[in-house]
């Protein structure tokens, strides 16, 4: 992390060599001698706990670029370049020999959490000035941190081993089978609903309020996990959450839109992975994304609404670069003279939207009145004309869905959400149509019969388990699909 955490983290970078679970499910085997010397002389002190937190946001830095492939590469906004095969962006995804599918990295962070989660509460016991108050805080984080890196696998890979103890000793088993998916949500919920009692509201650091979990990052998560559940009311109430906190986040006006992302930790962010250039923190964003162009399905939302403030030269320039990630200004191309941008996880106008979906599905006239008032803020925001014109809460809901997820993919390209909003919208609703057809229309015409042919199984949404794990794990077995 950056010069805002402690300068600790060389410390807890060696010492978590010892105590977390680097490569996923995996159990200890000749590590009985440092896991000795980490219950004796680790999480003993308030530096030790603080240490170890900085670990967990450490852990989540590794996740970033994978949580965006997962996300998007999959989906219809985006095509491969020239420098790729022409199948890249899909047929990838369905071969567990390739990297995409190591799910180690979060695991790693999960790993981390845990062991948090289980030594932290014993460290006021050995340090009277860390207090229970204090471990609790700490242990929020980590619980909400653990909770975002299961709701990542949990809608990619759809079940997965649910691993919730620490690598504490060689008693504890990693080899363990997959968990439903609604065993990992259930777990999901209720470390939200914990971190929601002792997370803080902010910290004494902008930069750690956009990049630390708080109350506005867990109730954001809680929308997203509701949501996707089907549980609309909840998604609702708790976006309210953070929209009411109007003097922690506010939408940047429209003419600074692309501060969001060239300044970092704006006004409308919620959580954002931070990076420092200046403490040798880098990502390969720029890189990832440099090799895909922008398919005409975007271009023609942003043509067709006439929107300037998000599309040319904002979420891309013509080429195949992502202006999100490189640009600078809006004038003239400037790539970032450091690879550190932030990625972003959460930000005010992803949480509005999410709302205005979830009131659709409640679907009473007022409800769906305030959906349309959501989009249109949204909208306004970029200078482009309000639906609230010539709609009213008598829209029928399939028309509501389908500009939400349009302003959603203006909002939030290469931000990681298009592919679980296609899967989110197509399995609630029971309309496998409304992602197939998008992503066959989105390929060439030569590609379309073969991907639709694999994608039209709804099993092949989720992708496979790496082979590396399943050597491993004779307790994993490969999803369905790809048996």
């Amino acid at each position: 992390m950056n010069s805002r955490f402690s300068k600790k983290l060389i410390t807890v970078l060696v010492t978590l060599l010892f105590v977390v679970l680097f490569c996923g499910c995996k159990k200890y085997l000749d590590l009985k001698p440092q896991n000795s010397i980490t219950r004796d002389n680790f999480f003993k002190t308030k530096d030790d706990a603080v240490s170890s937190i900085i670990g967990c946001y450490d852990g989540l830095q590794g996740c970033a670029s994978l949580f965006l492939n997962w996300g998007e590469f999959r989906a219809d906004l985006v095509a491969a370049g020239s420098s790729n095969d022409v199948t890249y962006p899909y047929y990838h995804y369905m071969d567990k020999l390739k990297p995409i599918s190591d799910w180690s990295p979060v695991y790693n962070m999960i790993g981390r959490a845990n062991s948090v989660i289980e030594f932290v509460p014993g460290i006021p016991a050995n340090d009277d000035k860390f207090s229970v108050e204090d471990s609790k805080k700490i242990i929020a984080e980590a619980q909400f941190l653990r909770a975002l890196g299961y709701f990542y696998l949990v809608r990619t890979f759809k079940e997965v081993p649910l691993v919730l103890q620490a690598p504490s000793n060689d008693n504890v088993n990693f080899f363990i089978p997959k968990s439903s998916a609604d065993t990992i949500l259930d777990q999901i919920e209720a470390d939200l609903t914990a971190a929601e009692a002792n997370i803080p509201v902010t910290f004494e650091k902008n930069a750690d309020t956009r990049g630390r979990a708080t109350k506005g990052a867990v109730h954001a998560l809680q929308t997203d996990v509701y949501l996707w559940r089907s549980k609309y009311q909840l998604a609702a109430d708790a976006a309210q959450k953070v929209l009411t906190e109007t003097t922690l986040y506010s939408l940047v006006p429209g003419n600074n839109w692309f501060n969001i992302f060239s300044q970092k930790n704006t006004s409308e962010s919620i959580l954002e992975v931070q990076f420092d250039y200046s403490l040798s923190e880098t990502n390969n964003l720029i890189s990832n994304t440099g090799n895909f162009t922008m398919n005409n399905v975007l271009k023609a939302y942003y043509d067709g609404a006439l929107d300037v403030t998000r599309g040319l030269n904002n979420t891309y320039i013509n080429g195949s670069t992502w202006w999100k990630y490189s640009g600078l200004t809006t004038t003239t191309l400037i790539i970032r003279p450091t690879p550190d941008p932030d990625f972003i996880l959460y930000r005010l106008p992803d949480v509005m939207l999410m709302k205005a979906e979830a009131l659709a599905h409640l679907g009473s006239f007022a409800q769906k009145t305030e959906a349309i008032q959501l989009i249109d803020a949204v909208r306004t925001r970029a200078a482009i004309s309000p639906y609230g014109i010539s709609l009213d809460g008598n829209a029928p809901y399939s028309l509501l869905i389908e500009l939400i997820i349009q302003e959603r993919a203006m909002e939030l390209a290469l931000e990681g959400k298009r592919w679980f909003d296609l899967v989110r919208v197509a399995t609630n609703d029971k309309t496998p149509d409304f992602l197939i057809d998008r992503v066959v229309k989105s390929r060439s015409v030569s590609e379309r019969s073969i991907i639709k042919s694999r994608i039209i199984d709804p099993r092949s949404w989720y992708m496979p388990i790496s082979q590396y794990e399943l050597n491993r794990n004779p307790q994993l077995v490969q999803n369905p699909y790809y048996k």
